[in-house]
This record gives structure tokens, C-alpha cells and sequence, in this order.
């Protein structure tokens, strides 16, 4: 179950975090792209309906590693269900160049493969429809946030980068129907490099998978 679940989530970027808000700017924001190398830690807050109509939830902390020149994404970490609280270490790698996503369980070894169908989010979409904008931190240490509705096919992501144009990814919630879930992201410890270069290394055990 686990697999599927995981699956899930890694089909959204990135939950939410206090801030307040704010009025809307006077000239709305353009849409930016992301750095191009980051990496961050992201927690992941999921509720779900599975495909037997019992419900799931669980709580994730993971190393994120993004690369878009080379078209890869990785996280690695735990993923926690609740409320039994059952624990599972999982890494997932997507290879946009050959199209496949590796999803590896860290504690049997196992490695499933699959098609890549959603493709990560490079940059905001012209698409993309304007919020609001949202104040962080406090005192002198402040940023501020633009919050984006993204519609896709069958899901709706609303998306928060830091508005200095730098399009630093912040928190992001996703409502998708397919399966039924709703994923709160927060993104912390961001640095626009890649701390951790064998999280796009493909382990054995995936050369084999089906």
C-alpha cells in the first residue's frame, strides 16, 4: 500500500506554513521559474481515499534534490502512516530524459518502476491565476510570498514562491481526484545547490525492476 501511497504524493511538488495576509500588490506578479539546482527538506501532510474506499493518511520528512538541466527530482526519507504510526523509508527518483520514476523501499530493497505521467513543476505556469501575496517571518526578517492556482487536468495546486525573484519555492497544497488526496507542503532549509549528488544515482536494485 505504501508503494501506490507514495506514488501519490510525489505526483505534487510541495504545505503550508503560518503567515498572514496581506493586500493584493498594487502590479500583480509574472510568473517565475524555479532555480534550476535546489535542494530543501519537505514535509508532507496526505489524506486519501484508496482504491478499496478506505482512508489513508500519513505524514512525510524528505530530503528533496532537483536538477532541471538534467531533468531529475529526488526524495528520500520517511514516511510515517497514521494513526497507527507505522514507518517506512522510501526514495524516489524521476528521470525525465527516459521518462521513468524509481521509487525504492529503503527497508526491503525493493525497487518498483513506473511511467512517468506527471512532470514536475519547472516553472509557474502563464496559466497560472494570481491569489494573493503573504508575509513571513517577522521583524526584519521578513519575505513575502505569491500564492498561484494552478489547474490541471485533474487536480488543483495552489503554489507560494517568494516574490524577490528568486521564485523560491515555500509551501503548496494539491486537491486531485484520481485518486481522491489532499497533500500540505512545506518546504525548509532551501539552498539553490545540490547538497546531495548520489540522490539521482540509480541503485542496483532498479536496474532490473519491471
Amino acid at each position: 500500500m505504501f508503494y501506490y501511497t507514495i506514488l501519490a504524493i510525489f505526483t505534487i511538488l510541495i504545505a503550508g506554513s503560518n503567515s498572514k495576509l496581506t493586500r493584493s500588490l498594487p502590479n500583480e506578479p509574472k510568473p517565475c521559474c524555479l532555480p534550476k539546482q535546489h535542494s530543501s527538506q519537505m514535509s508532507i501532510s496526505t489524506g486519501m481515499i484508496l482504491s478499496d474506499g478506505k482512508p489513508y493518511s500519513s505524514y512525510s520528512t524528505y530530503n528533496f534534490s532537483y536538477d532541471s538541466d538534467r531533468g531529475l527530482v529526488a526524495l528520500k526519507g520517511e514516511a510515517i502512516s497514521i494513526p497507527d504510526g507505522q514507518k517506512s523509508n522510501w526514495w524516489v527518483i524521476e528521470n525525465m530524459k527516459d521518462g521513468q520514476t524509481y521509487t525504492i523501499d529503503q527497508d526491503s530493497k525493493k525497487c518498483y518502476k513506473s511511467i512517468i505521467t506527471i512532470k514536475p513543476l519547472y516553472c509557474i505556469p502563464e496559466t497560472a491565476v494570481y491569489q494573493y501575496s503573504s508575509t513571513y517571518g517577522y521583524g526584519d526578517k521578513q519575505i513575502i510570498g505569491d500564492t498561484w492556482l494552478i489547474r490541471e487536468d485533474e487536480a488543483l495546486r495552489y503554489f507560494t514562491v517568494s516574490s524577490d525573484g528568486l521564485c523560491i519555492p515555500l509551501n503548496g497544497y494539491s486537491y486531485s481526484q484520481n485518486p481522491t488526496t489532499v497533500n500540505s507542503t512545506t518546504i525548509a532549509n532551501f539552498v539553490p545547490k545540490i547538497l546531495d549528488p548520489s540522490a539521482f544515482d540509480i541503485p542496483d536494485e532498479c536496474k532490473n525492476a519491471a
